[in-house]
């Protein structure tokens, strides 16, 4: 039995995995003869494994992905072009360590942002911290901004994380202006912090869908200068559940 003084006193001290495990703790050490020390031990590491849990949750949340994805949720035998062991070694997140980036390029459909977010969440549990917005996010973000007589809300929130990620390039044409915000983060991310980008359309159509194409070429310049470019074929992941009807059956 655990006394109230004791729960009141873990609470107020904001103990909150060791609170929850410790009528277990006790057991385990009476059962086992577990000395103070092995004891205390154990109340350390529950408490530890609750608050990294707490904080991978968190940093989830505020990495506002369109959907938690994982590596091993991904089919690597539908499209077995892509490279699975290069994947994987992104997914151990030394790119971001060192400040370099990803682009992911292909049609629509074949897994680039399942990758993108599946990197990101893996980035999230080694202790990093994630942004994911897709480029109609980016450019709704700095027109509010915009709106708002500033635009320093919104690069500071982009410049700070460990590594963004902006998906979906190629989906369609973009506001105006897009193009020099995009080179702004850009730019000023650039060997300091990393970034994944997926695109579906190809490189040389970049200044026609930001309206610029220098802005557009500077862009591209400087971040395939500091890019692992994974180029992705084959059929799409989104079909592939979908049986094709013979128009004679």
């Amino acid at each position: 039995m655990i006394p109230d003084t004791l729960t009141t006193t873990l609470t107020k001290l904001r103990l909150g995995g060791l609170q929850r495990t410790l009528a277990v703790r006790l057991q385990e050490a009476s059962g086992n003869q577990l000395s103070h020390v092995q004891f205390l031990e154990l109340l350390m590491q529950d408490e530890l494994s609750i608050r990294h849990e707490r904080k991978i949750k968190r940093q989830t949340r505020a990495a506002s992905f369109r959907e938690q994805q994982s590596l091993d949720q991904f089919d690597f035998t539908f499209n077995p072009g892509i490279d699975r062991a290069l994947v994987h070694q992104l997914a151990t997140c030394d790119f971001v360590r060192k400040g370099r980036c990803i682009l992911f390029v292909g049609p629509p459909g074949v897994g680039k942002s399942h990758l993108a977010q599946a990197i990101g969440t893996a980035a999230i549990h080694q202790n990093l911290t994630v942004l994911y917005r897709s480029v109609f996010d980016v450019a709704r973000d700095f027109m509010k901004d915009e709106a708002m007589q500033g635009q320093t809300n919104t690069l500071r929130k982009y410049l700070k994380t460990d590594l963004l990620i902006i998906d979906d390039m190629g989906m369609k044409s973009l506001p105006r202006k897009s193009g020099e915000h995009f080179m702004e983060v850009i730019m000023r991310r650039h060997a300091l912090k990393s970034t994944i980008m997926t695109s579906n359309r190809p490189l040389e159509d970049w200044g026609k869908l930001l309206g610029d194409n220098a802005a557009a070429t500077a862009i591209l310049d400087r971040f395939l200068e500091q890019a692992e470019l994974i180029c992705i074929t084959g059929r799409s992941y989104r079909l592939k559940d979908r049986a094709c009807k013979n128009k004679d059956s």
